[in-house]
This record gives C-alpha cells, structure tokens and sequence, in this order.
C-alpha cells in the first residue's frame, strides 16, 4: 500500500470533527478495526542485532516480528534491546534470535479495545501483533489505543483542569 493510499484510508477511518460529541461512549467494545492500520516490520531470525536495531530506527517502532521461514518465531523490542543488550558486551553481528522474546500475547482481528488493553495490562506488552490464522496482519500500540481515546472524547480529555477538582475562571478549562 502506498503512502497516499494510507494516508487516504487513515483520513477516512478517523474520526471527523462532526462525529465527536459531549456524549460519553463506550469504546471498550469498539474493535480495533477502528484504529488507523498499522504494519510491523519483520526480519528473518538469523538477521543480525544490528539489522533488527536498523529496522526498527527506521520504521520508528519499537518492535519487529521474528520469523523463521514464514512461522512467526518471537518479537525484538525495545525492551529487549534495553535489558539484553545496553551494558552488555555484545556484538551487534550476533543473531537477533539471541535477544528477542516468545510472543506472549496477540490479537484477533475481531478484537475490541477493551481486550487490546486488558491484555496489555495483563502482560505488560506495548504492542500486540494482530494474528489471523498464522499471518500477522498488523499490530495495536498503547499510543494508537491513547490516541483513539483522546480522539472519541475531545471535550473529556482536552477540557480538564489540571487538578479535576479545581475551579477554573474560564469555561476552556485549560
């Protein structure tokens, strides 16, 4: 898919300024087809740690799916790279296998946010690869789930004070 194609697609899956209302809405039932596609970069896992650690500042994300053939094997994140490899003596042409983490969760594409986020919290992932079958087919952040919340309630969360308690001299509340 092209830039623009994506960027088109993106544009028409968020919400419009027209479609956010005062009204609270319960987007934990929601499914993460609402949220903007987003795709994660994948090495085979002979690749070397410099390769993967490429990709990733690259791609700017923090994870890249490790596979063996066309078999998801594991995941290299920033969290491994900070507790495996910073302070380490390693050798950057050492395979990615050595560093990278079982896959310990991930999502049907069917899934609601309630269940991106439990599963998060559950786990302590950042982010979970969307599984259909065996294929990854995209993956949800922490950041694309907070930035969908922030999108479906703009009055809620961009209109409060700083201390919830607080009176302010303006209507904004900011």
């Amino acid at each position: 898919m092209s830039s623009e194609q994506n960027a088109a697609q993106q544009k028409r899956l968020s919400p419009r300024v027209d479609d956010k209302t005062d009204a609270p809405r319960g987007v934990s039932s929601d499914t993460i087809k609402n949220l903007p596609p987003r795709s994660i970069p994948r090495v085979e896992h002979t690749a070397s740690l410099h390769e993967a650690v490429q990709l990733m500042t690259t791609n700017e994300t923090d994870i890249v799916l490790v596979y063996e053939a066309e078999r998801l094997v594991g995941v290299f994140t920033e969290r491994d790279f900070l507790q495996k490899v910073i302070g380490e003596a390693v050798d950057e042409h050492e395979p990615v296998n050595r560093f990278m983490s079982a896959v310990r969760c991930t999502l049907a594409p069917d899934a609601t946010l309630g269940d991106a986020v439990r599963r998060m919290n559950e786990v302590g992932c950042r982010t979970l690869p969307i599984l259909e079958g065996e294929s990854v087919t995209g993956a949800v952040s922490v950041l694309d789930v907070i930035t969908y919340l922030a999108e479906s309630y703009p009055k809620e969360t961009m209109n409060l004070p700083p201390v919830p308690a607080q009176v302010m001299d303006t209507q904004e509340g900011g």
